[in-house]
């Protein structure tokens, strides 16, 4: 049987998305194919096991639970497997299941460390998880492949030259956020020079790359895309927002129904939710993705890609619930992409024989 690790949490403001997804994922994975090891990092850095992380009612006292459950160490992984201990025990995950949000774990980090040791893991790769991270690169790139989003600047040191371009190239209102942030989290729709330096303030609090994009009034839409060799692609979601811009405080912590604000299938006429599907598709292949991949789109008559969620929230269940899978199933597909990539990864020639060293250097 498959030991597979689900891993959550880490050191990142989606920390607590984190946990609800990995709640999801303990609650439907399928325990009569795979043997389930919960793994939870915490905020300091810190990793743990055990039963008592597979109760989310647990994770409102965290500080109490964690005096409950086991701490573990990472030792060197061992033949394409990672190895955990704690005390006596050791714990051999063969596939590592990644349910984290955000910084140190869906940004490529863990996937990096995955690749370098030849463990078997869900998602996209090392490369295609730290461009999807930052909405610059995954912008730089989408342009390359002549795929559609809003017009944009970016900036690392703000300035007043950089607010001056902001205003001649982009015009008010913008939108200001975070480049390697998810959740809609330190996210701004300002309308002049003051709002636009609060709001780049705002967002260096949290990261160190600014994103500033032209406003445009547009239905926000979602994608989901599942994949590896053979892409699957869900039916759309529109998002139904109260207020103007759908933030963090919207996205979460909204009273009433747990839905209310979203309608599947998106209220599109048939040409323009094609045109959403196909894009969807060149998105993933251009920032080569694998596994299960959230797109978000910002749709008037046109379609313009806004950004790409490598590891959705809920692996957005929601979506492909409507095309008949269960979670579980969703689950299952997942592993068995990552299985299958590291599979073929395994058939790469990683290294020639050479005797360079040999040669005579110098005279």
């Amino acid at each position: 049987m498959l030991n597979v690790g689900i891993f959550f949490g880490s050191k990142s403001v989606e920390h607590e998305i984190s946990i609800i997804t990995a709640n999801q994922v303990l609650s439907s994975i399928d325990r009569r194919k795979y043997n389930v090891i919960p793994i939870y990092i915490s905020k300091k850095g810190e990793w743990f096991t055990g039963k008592i992380l597979e109760n989310i009612e647990n994770f409102k006292d965290i500080d109490f639970m964690l005096k409950k459950a086991k701490k573990i160490d990472v030792i060197l992984p061992q033949k394409n497997k990672l190895v955990l201990k704690s005390g006596l025990k050791k714990y051999y995950i063969d596939f590592c299941f990644l349910a984290f949000h955000g910084t140190n774990g869906e940004d490529g980090t863990f996937q990096g460390m995955c690749q370098f040791f030849g463990i078997p893991f869900s998602g996209s790769d090392f490369y295609s998880s730290a461009f999807s991270m930052d909405k610059v690169i995954t912008k730089i790139l989408l342009k390359e492949n002549s795929i559609p989003m809003v017009d944009f600047k970016y900036t690392t040191k703000p300035s007043e030259d950089f607010f001056k371009k902001c205003e001649e190239e982009l015009s008010y209102p913008m939108i200001v956020k975070p480049a390697r942030l998810g959740s809609s989290i330190g996210i701004s729709k300002v309308d002049n020079r003051e709002g636009l330096k609060e709001a780049i303030e705002l967002v260096l609090k949290f990261d160190d790359k600014v994103l500033v994009e032209k406003w445009i009034d547009a239905k926000e839409v979602n994608c989901a895309v599942m994949g590896y060799k053979n892409i699957l692609v869900s039916k759309l979601e529109e998002i139904v927002k109260e207020k103007e811009l759908f933030d963090f405080e919207e996205k979460y912590f909204k009273k009433g129904k747990k839905f209310s604000n979203h309608i599947i299938p998106a209220n599109l006429d048939e040409k323009l939710a094609k045109e959403v599907k196909k894009v969807a598709i060149e998105t993933f292949k251009a920032l080569e993705c694998a596994g299960n991949v959230r797109i978000d789109f910002l749709v008037t008559d046109k379609v313009y890609v806004n950004e790409v969620n490598s590891i959705p929230g809920a692996l957005a269940f929601y979506l492909w619930q409507q095309s008949g899978f269960t979670f579980s199933q969703i689950i299952d597909n997942m592993i068995n992409i990552g299985l299958e990539r590291a599979k073929d990864k395994e058939n790469k020639i990683l290294s020639i024989n050479t005797n360079l060293l040999n040669l005579k250097v110098g005279k």
